[in-house]
């Protein structure tokens, strides 16, 4: 097939006919439109000094192009207009545009049509060469150029599209394993984005679309409005792991145990170690507002931070999962060993007596070899009293202290948990309860392979519960490095306690339920899920067939835009390393 020609400076093609190479006509200068027609809109209110401006209407774009042509003969003369009429009249249908590109702009296309055709007139007595103005009307003022694919291969994608004005998506995603959910959602406003993986159904009279899975809480945990600081476990009507002191703080991104004495220390208030010399857990301890009604099926996600900083320090933290009548009803904790053992992950489901061990242990355990350390503590000696000269005056006591080395075997093994960041969802319909536990990436918050996916429990009838909110509770316990410095009044030694914090809390309602009695895949591995931001659909191809997914699609979808010339953020809740993922769009010049 022989390759196009490029389309000439000097001419213009308008449905597959160039002006000069087709019609023989010569196009002058054209006056480029800088933008589109506007209407601008206000209104008027009685007393007030002005008017309230209402915006601006953008409408078509009109070019003005001038052109002429040679003709030796009026035959030749009637022929080349019968030609022009030809080639610059379409029917007219509603709706229907068509394209056009001027050869000053060759990779750009516009669509309208043409809206005047005027006589032509001589160029000068007694020739037959002659000009007019024709003019060109696109409805649609933006100029299109070729369809650009980019590979998406990170699932927070930065990309600045090419062009000036708005664009308009298409996603490709194509799994490497059957996925529950797939969302797409950009960064600069939390109301643009898809999320497929949602069931919606019509009402009893068809007319209607319902949420079967409602959104009763999303928290960043990026602020404290939303939590309610518990000063002592009579304030609470279930059992934690230890007692209650120190406090928190709020972060960019997280809640996590105050930096204290200010915001850049390492070190954490927990509360005053020597007050606790019981061997007792300690720490803050925050609750959730309560949901605006306790459920029965629900479905919850969350995410906890834990990192181990000091091989010997002992902290941790967890959630505990709330029921109408305050007692816990699941718990969800990682936890700091004895002597520098790993760090365990532990997950119990069901009302306190009546619990299931669903989950208890060391991902990823690595067994180094133990070694001793020697921490030195300060002793109190012996108490000597000093009589004054010629014994007249009060006596002087006096105490002596001195430094003891005590030695410590450390078990030096780790697990994911000691440095560990997990998200874990916990989904519940009737007696029947899926948990779900996932890595996340401490560096970039992304979530990664799953510790274990939708194990199931079956609950009796007595291990029923309802759900209303959320406890978070950080805490430490003393090492001998908290033992006081009886010289100082201090402890011996400080240490980095650990950071412990929470990064998000999501709940939904699960009515009817919801997706079904157990999350099943929106898409199979090897099909692929294409979501249409110009269309505003989202399709399923499998097996040479297309399907629509619009039932599956969350209601609050927008099916966000782009703009040309613009970053944006777009990030993705799955791995690519786990999808093929490509973006298509068509840059728009305005």
């Amino acid at each position: 097939m022989a390759e196009e020609l490029p389309l000439a400076k000097h001419s213009f093609e308008f449905d597959g006919i160039r002006a000069y190479e087709d019609l023989g006509l010569v196009v002058g200068h054209i006056n480029w439109p800088t933008g589109t027609a506007i209407t601008h809109s206000s209104q008027s209110v009685p007393g007030r000094y002005g008017e309230v401006p209402q915006g601006n209407a953008y409408g078509a774009k009109t070019w003005q192009i001038p052109v002429s042509f040679q003709t030796s003969s009026n035959e030749e003369h009637m022929e080349t207009l019968i030609n022009i009429t030809r080639a610059f009249t379409r029917r007219a249908e509603q709706g229907i545009s068509f394209p056009m590109r001027f050869g000053t702009m060759p990779d750009v296309t516009y669509y309208g049509t043409f809206t005047s055709l005027p006589e032509a007139t001589q160029i000068s007595v007694g020739t037959n060469d002659s000009q007019l103005t024709l003019t060109f009307t696109a409805d649609d003022p933006k100029g299109y150029k070729d369809p650009v694919t980019v590979k998406i291969t990170d699932s927070m994608f930065e990309y600045t599209p090419e062009g000036t004005g708005e664009i308009y998506p298409v996603f490709r995603i194509t799994p490497k394993k059957d996925m529950e959910e797939i969302g797409v959602a950009y960064g600069s406003d939390s109301t643009k984005y898809v999320d497929v993986g949602y069931d919606r159904a019509a009402d009893e009279e068809g007319n209607t679309i319902v949420d079967k899975e409602p959104v009763l809480v999303s928290d960043p945990c990026n602020g404290l409005t939303t939590w309610t600081n518990i000063a002592d476990t009579s304030q609470i009507n279930f059992k934690i792991n230890g007692v209650i002191d120190g406090s928190v703080m709020s972060n960019e991104s997280s809640i996590s145990v105050k930096r204290s004495p200010n915001n850049t220390s390492v070190m954490y208030d927990y509360g005053n170690p020597l007050k606790h010399t019981d061997g007792k857990m300690y720490g803050p301890l925050i609750m959730h507002q309560g949901l605006p009604r306790a459920v029965k099926n629900f479905e919850t996600d969350f995410r906890i931070n834990h990192i181990k900083n000091y091989s010997r320090a002992i902290s941790g933290n967890g959630v505990y999962g709330i029921d109408s009548n305050g007692k816990c009803i699941f718990k969800v904790l990682m936890q700091d060993t004895l002597q520098g053992r790993a760090t365990r992950g532990e997950i119990q489901i069901g009302p306190e007596g009546h619990s299931i061990q669903v989950y208890k242990g060391y991902k990823d355990w690595e067994n180094k070899k133990n070694y001793n350390s020697r921490v030195t503590i300060v002793k109190k000696g012996k108490t000597s009293t000093k009589k004054t000269k010629g014994g007249k005056g009060k006596a002087k006591t006096s105490v002596s202290y001195y430094q003891s080395n005590v030695n410590i075997k450390n078990f030096n093994n780790t697990s994911f948990f000691n440095s560990g960041y997990i998200q874990c969802r916990i989904r519940k319909i009737g007696l029947k309860v899926w948990v779900t536990l996932w890595k996340c990436n401490g560096k970039n918050g992304k979530k990664g392979d799953y510790i274990f996916n939708n194990r199931v429990i079956n609950l009796k009838k007595d291990q029923d519960f309802d759900f209303a909110t959320i406890a978070w509770h950080a805490n430490k316990t003393n090492i001998t490095e908290d033992k006081v410095n009886l010289e100082t009044g201090k402890v011996n030694k400080e240490y980095n306690y650990g950071w412990n914090s929470i990064t998000s809390y999501f709940v939904k309602e699960i009515l009817d339920n919801g997706n079904g009695n157990e999350p099943h895949p929106v898409v199979h591995a090897g099909d692929t899920v294409i979501i249409d931001c110009e269309r505003n659909e989202t399709s399923l191809i499998h097996g040479g067939s297309v399907d629509s997914l619009e039932k599956r699609v969350s209601l609050g979808s927008t099916y966000p835009s782009l703009w040309g010339g613009q970053s944006e953020v777009i990030g993705f809740n799955v791995d690519p390393k786990e999808v093929d993922i490509e973006m298509t769009y068509r840059p728009t010049y305005l």
